[in-house]
């Protein structure tokens, strides 16, 4: 009798590919940026590639090119993302419960940059909750990065952010812009002056708002327009932060204008920058899904009064 041939002989092996490791290529190739996708998930630069390589290994693909400098999709990447991204979509669409779910109909989730929550949100929900009584808006306060994977996600059904350089996935209405200022001691010899010339700043000990804060692209783009290069600069995460530092004396930093109602302190003082150099506040949300009738609500309110309760913000045009 002739034996029976191993069917399972020339079975390829099967894969061991989580959707954890999924999302991570997804995300780093959105970003290009081994830090900003660690950012986005709360874990280090090396907890990315760490992943990304197990990835490579499993699939035996090359997915990126790395440099010192730059992260680029290699051409089996790219193929592999026009696939994959849509999936790993529809997989969490299926398998995450989403927080707005099974919640009462009158409750919306609105993410926050941290910065934004502490300076120009209160009077925005102080206006909502007039105007529309019977809806709860819970802010989840956290990072740029943060604020917008929760959006993608479907976690937060709005998000208010400053411009992000990729907006891929989302629809987003400007609600207004913010001039940037210096911000000094009380005692400093510029404390008295306003406006203040951004190459007065050369050769000064600068205090910047790092990246998780949206506004540092900003900020180092205005420095570069006008020629304020070989500054020490210091990159802090709270605005609260970087007006205490100038408080002491150890540099003039520079904030949004509305970063004020969080840093107010008769030891600092705000002193506007010209050339006028800004940063635009957003609103965002899932551009492949419709808002609930609430979200929507809350949504028309916040672009139709941006110009009316921000006071110290000018209005953009949407």
């Amino acid at each position: 009798m002739r034996d029976q041939p191993d069917r399972n002989a020339h079975a390829a092996p099967s894969l061991s590919v989580s959707l954890h490791q999924l999302r991570l290529f997804v995300t780093l190739a959105r970003h290009r940026s081994f830090t900003r996708a660690g950012d986005e998930f709360g874990i280090t630069q090396s907890a990315v590639s760490r992943g990304i390589r197990e990835l490579e290994e499993e699939i035996s693909l090359r997915l990126f090119d790395r440099t010192t400098r730059q992260v680029a999709l290699t051409e089996a990447g790219r193929k592999l993302l026009g696939r994959i991204a849509p999936l790993v979509e529809e997989l969490e669409a299926t398998l995450r419960p989403r927080a707005h779910e099974g919640s009462e109909p009158g409750v919306v989730n609105l993410a926050s940059s941290c910065g934004l929550t502490a300076s120009v949100l209160p009077a925005m929900l102080a206006t909502c909750r007039e105007r529309l009584p019977d809806i709860t808006v819970v802010v989840m306060d956290r990072p740029q990065n943060a604020v917008l994977q929760l959006v993608r996600s479907g976690e937060a059904e709005l998000g208010v952010v400053i411009a992000p350089e990729n907006l891929d996935e989302l629809a987003a209405e400007p609600l207004f812009s913010d001039g940037l200022a210096a911000v000094v001691g009380a005692s400093h010899r510029s404390s008295a002056a306003a406006p203040l010339d951004w190459q007065q700043l050369r050769g000064t000990p600068l205090l910047l708002l790092d990246d998780d804060t949206g506004s540092l692209a900003a900020i180092e783009a205005a420095l570069a327009l006008h020629g304020v290069s070989g500054a020490v600069r210091q990159r802090l995460t709270q605005p609260a932060a970087v007006a205490r530092m100038a408080a002491a004396g150890l540099g003039v930093g520079i904030l949004p204008m509305h970063a004020g109602s969080a840093c107010d302190s008769a030891q600092i003082r705000f002193i506007p920058l010209v050339p006028e150099a800004s940063r635009t506040i957003m609103l965002v949300r899932r551009r492949s899904r419709a808002l609930r009738a609430s979200a929507a609500n809350v949504w028309s309110h916040f672009i139709e009064s941006s110009s009316h309760t921000l006071s110290t913000g000018q209005a953009v045009e949407a």
